[in-house]
């Protein structure tokens, strides 16, 4: 869902702070918003009494502090408390709540892998890279022959991601690969070549993609989506820096690639200090 966030309550003097996303909420709006688009990532360790403190002082909610301290006494499930904060307000309309409740429930009838693959896509969107990984290493590593071939397809496939936005390139070439081998996704392939090519000039990626019965068309195609990149590094994923770097590269730009490697680098030894936390 999305929604212009319209504030009528108490803005805190100081945010709160999911720490597994680094995620900051300033108001009950965005609270409710976060919660709404975020369940997945919410343990219910992660709703205690701080939150609750920071629900009576900071926003002036006292009543509902209070209720969730009882409540969480008293319950086992996350959801009950996050609903408790849904219904305090009136962000959400009555239908949206149900709708929320009923997706929650649907997800807690998902085999193991199922969930956890939702929580490492959730990480995923938020750029906690190793966190992800780590959670699609457990997917596969503890994988059951009954899985769907799609879905473990697309467990690779995030996983190459999250292996491409760490420089993984070798770890992220091989998942790709392994991936559509799996689930027979063109985009699968497409993120193969696109790492490829970060470590090949033209020749090498035409030879490559022979292999996979690609043509010249494939290989131009491939460039231009590179060179499409938004122009805005600083707004872009490290995968797609570096897209956009080989692309400057090919074309014999050399100050554009060395201002956005620089940035890479940077980029990238401040996500990983962040992860590491």
């Amino acid at each position: 869902m999305s929604k212009v966030i319209l504030c009528t309550t108490k803005e805190a003097s100081h945010p709160f702070i999911f720490l597994n996303t680094k995620m900051e909420v300033n108001n009950y709006e965005e609270l409710c918003f976060y919660i709404y688009n975020n369940t997945v990532l919410i343990s219910k360790s992660s709703l205690s009494d701080k939150l609750f403190d920071w629900i009576r002082d900071e926003i002036g909610m006292p009543e509902l502090a209070a209720k969730l301290v009882a409540l969480s006494n008293k319950t086992l499930f996350a959801q009950d408390l996050l609903v408790e904060i849904l219904n305090a307000g009136d962000y959400y309309e009555p239908e949206e709540i149900k709708t929320y409740v009923e997706a929650w429930n649907k997800y807690r009838k998902l085999s193991a892998s199922q969930r956890k693959k939702l929580k490492a896509d959730g990480y995923l969107g938020y750029r906690r890279y190793i966190k992800a990984a780590s959670i699609y290493d457990d997917i596969i590593e503890n994988r059951s022959e009954l899985l769907d071939r799609v879905f473990m397809g697309n467990v690779y496939h995030n996983r190459a991601v999250a292996a491409a936005n760490n420089l993984d390139v070798e770890d992220a070439k091989n998942y790709f690969l392994k991936a559509y081998e799996l689930n027979n996704n063109e985009e699968s392939l497409k993120g193969y070549f696109m790492v490829f090519a970060s470590q090949n000039d033209s020749i090498t990626i035409k030879q490559e993609m022979r292999k996979y019965e690609l043509g010249d068309d494939n290989f131009e195609n491939l460039m231009l989506e590179i060179g499409d990149a938004n122009d805005d590094v600083r707004e872009m994923t490290i995968y797609s820096m570096l897209q956009r770097a080989v692309y400057n590269r090919m074309n014999k730009d050399m100050i554009d690639y060395d201002k956005r490697m620089d940035i890479i680098l940077g980029q990238l030894k401040d996500e990983f200090r962040e992860q590491a936390i």
